[in-house]
């Protein structure tokens, strides 16, 4: 993945929002309507992301039930979580076939399960605008697609009603930046809210209770599910993803997006061998065939996640010394589905390998383990030794977590092996 950049916008438009909104009903009332973040300000708010830090990290089991009812974590989530997060979101969105959310003349509906205050829109926004500005098009009509009507749809559904009413004035926020910032783009947005407990209802209910959906609510072309499969069920996850999927359009896809800790890739590893065993989905990334996946069977201490290459901006970073944390680069695991009614994925070439390890160095050599059709039904380990490198191989160096390479098989890299990082 190449280098994520955070807009510089994201930071004015949260900060802004967060004082308008928290500040309301406080002795700093007085202070919502004042200028940048102060040093009062980042105090106001840090101790809600330092406590959700504690429960996303090391105590996950005492996180409170509805945690977002409570003003203090939902602001910490909203300043530091959510940026982080939409970023990992329109990083992986990057690897949708450009026809899922082109610009054209349709409307787009987007369905965000658990959505929260609005991550996942944050993110999907970011990347339908480095789509647009790019103009990239499957026939590379770059003009039609900058020129075309941008009309969205979010069906945002939780349970918590607070979350939702912060997702409408986020998302009112960032309409009115990208008119701003794009005069000439015809842009529509509308926000659909459903209060629905996905965890205790089946989705389909929760969507055919929504009227205004029920009409086309087999034609999303993206639906998010972020962070969501650890606060269901086990047994209901497969059901839950199965009608996620049941949803899209043809060519629409889900995006699973949970945090790169080992239990909850490991569940979600298992979820995705669920899924192709019940004949439910295509898995589209980051997996590059659709077999069980080789490291959950090859042992049970290793966990597939990515990392997002990003420049960690200075607010963030303010934050991160505030509370004795570097978030050196955001993580996740993430499956990206589509239904079997769509296109199967497309055969990878015998030489591509996706990279799921990080660098195993020792003494005179390096290591890193790889995944791909050649190598099944186990992962291939590759190994070079620092006296064999060479101009072929130097992006061997370069290799990190997600990376998609291109190399015949071969466990040991020679002088002579050509390697390539796509």
């Amino acid at each position: 993945m190449h280098t994520m950049i955070m807009p510089s916008w994201w930071e004015s438009l949260l900060k802004r929002y967060l004082k308008r909104t928290f500040y309301e009903g406080t002795r700093r009332r007085d202070f919502a309507d004042r200028g940048d973040f102060t040093e009062g300000d980042y105090r106001f708010f840090v101790k809600g992301v330092r406590d959700l830090n504690v429960y996303f990290t090391q105590e996950r089991g005492l996180l409170p039930k509805n945690y977002l009812n409570r003003k203090e974590l939902r602001s910490g989530y909203i300043l530091y979580f959510m940026p982080v997060n939409a970023l990992k979101v329109a990083a992986l969105l990057e690897q949708l076939p450009p026809e899922t959310l082109a610009g054209n003349d349709g409307t787009l509906t987007i369905i965000d399960v658990g959505c929260g205050p609005g991550t996942g829109m944050l993110g999907t926004f970011l990347y339908l605008e480095n789509l647009r500005k790019a103009g990239t098009t499957p026939k590379g009509a770059a003009a039609a697609v900058r020129e075309s009507p941008l009309r969205i749809r979010w069906v945002l559904i939780d349970q918590n009603r607070h979350a939702l009413d912060d997702a409408q004035g986020i998302h009112d926020l960032i309409l009115e930046e990208m008119r701003r910032r794009h005069p000439r783009w015809e842009i529509r947005s509308e926000i659909e809210p459903v209060v629905g407990d996905v965890f205790m209802n089946r989705l389909p209910r929760i969507l055919h209770s929504h009227r205004s959906h029920a009409k086309d609510a087999h034609g999303a072309n993206l639906i998010l599910g972020l962070n969501l499969l650890g606060e269901i069920a086990r047994e209901r996850r497969l059901a839950v993803v199965q009608d996620m999927v049941s949803f899209l359009h043809e060519r629409g896809r889900v995006l699973l997006m949970e945090p790169a800790l080992r239990r909850t890739s490991r569940d979600l590893m298992a979820l995705h061998d669920d899924l192709l065993e019940n004949e439910l989905a295509w898995v589209y990334a980051p997996c590059l065939h659709q077999a069980a996946c080789p490291m959950l069977v090859g042992n049970e201490r290793d966990w597939c996640h990515a990392y997002i290459p990003w420049e960690r901006p200075r607010w963030l970073e303010k934050i991160d010394r505030l509370i004795a944390l570097r978030k050196e680069y955001p993580k996740c695991s993430y499956l990206i589905l589509g239904g079997r009614g769509g296109a199967e994925p497309a055969k990878t070439s015998m030489t591509s390998w996706r990279v799921v390890s990080g660098p195993l160095n020792s003494k005179g050599k390096s290591e890193r383990l790889l995944c791909g059709e050649d190598g099944l039904p186990g992962l291939l380990r590759i190994m070079r030794l620092d006296k064999d490198a060479s101009p072929a191989n130097h992006a061997f160096d370069d290799l990190e977590r997600g990376d998609i390479v291109e190399m015949r098989k071969t466990s040991r890299v020679a002088r002579d092996t050509t390697l390539k990082r796509i």
